[in-house]
């Protein structure tokens, strides 16, 4: 873990994924529980599709102003628009780590490194093109060169199956996974813990001095960041809860908007002990 070299009143990065960690649509509530007051932060079709509640809100505005939090999440850059969050957003990780944007610009040497990874793996729509026509698939998501991402059915998706359309994306230069009902693809090379770590040269570049790094995610595709973190929580009933050995992270005590609560209770109490 990153300790070395960080002074002890020096700066922090925390690197979080929103759905489901930060952020729960009404949906999501229902399945897991654990709900609070929240504010609606994404609409879609007229319809409330995610929502901050008002402890998580709070605790993350009264985080110090050289606290630096930078959301790094699965969504294309145009999902994670839709998103109106209360707080600033120095920094954020799109597109599973494909994008790292810098007040809300992507910056050119991340930009230079994906392009590598994008010109050794086949185009995306050679990717959409092994969910179609599947019988488990019930709706492709938007068109994005940097990932292919089908909803499915889960009742028809065999283990077998998947293990297929591994294989087939793993033979294109793409890595598939299952995370609840979507089907990722991102290109082989992708993850937000490469981005995060990223983010976090810039930072001690920025602020002279290495910063303490805390992280929150509830999937597969957070597992490698929050192993590179300082400290790291995990959400109750999430699949890495389920799946992640004793040390390796606190799970919260409750699912859902509750976990959202004490999560971001926690980093500011870290903050403020520096």
């Amino acid at each position: 873990m990153p300790e070395m070299g960080r002074a002890a009143q020096g700066p922090v990065l925390i690197t979080t994924d929103l759905d489901r960690t930060l952020i729960f649509s009404p949906r999501a509530t229902s399945q897991l529980g654990g709900g609070l007051p929240a504010d609606a932060v994404e609409m879609s079709g007229g319809q409330t599709a995610g929502e901050l509640c008002y402890a998580a809100r709070d605790a993350v505005t009264a985080l110090p102003a050289d606290v630096r939090i930078c959301v790094a999440t699965s969504r294309s850059i145009s999902r994670l628009a839709r998103l109106r969050l209360p707080f600033a957003l120095r920094y954020a990780i799109a597109a599973n780590g494909g994008v790292v944007l810098v007040d809300g610009v992507p910056d050119p040497q991340w930009a230079a490194r994906i392009r590598q990874l994008l010109a050794r793996a086949a185009p995306a729509a050679q990717v959409r093109a092994l969910f179609a026509g599947a019988p488990w698939l019930a709706r492709m998501g938007d068109e994005d060169e940097m990932c292919a991402l089908a909803i499915v059915d889960e009742s028809l998706l065999a283990p077998e199956q998947l293990a297929v359309i591994a294989d087939r994306c793993a033979g294109v230069g793409w890595e598939a996974s299952l995370i609840g009902r979507k089907l990722y693809a991102f290109p082989a090379g992708f993850g937000k813990e490469h981005a995060a770590a990223y983010v976090a040269e810039k930072v001690a570049e920025e602020a002279g001095a290495a910063p303490l790094r805390l992280a929150a995610g509830d999937t597969e595709h957070d597992r490698l960041m929050l192993a590179d973190a300082d400290r790291a929580w995990v959400p109750a009933e999430s699949e890495l809860a389920r799946s992640m050995a004793g040390g390796e992270a606190r799970i919260t005590r409750e699912p859902g908007h509750a976990a959202a609560a004490q999560i971001t209770r926690e980093w500011l109490a870290a903050c403020l002990s520096r």
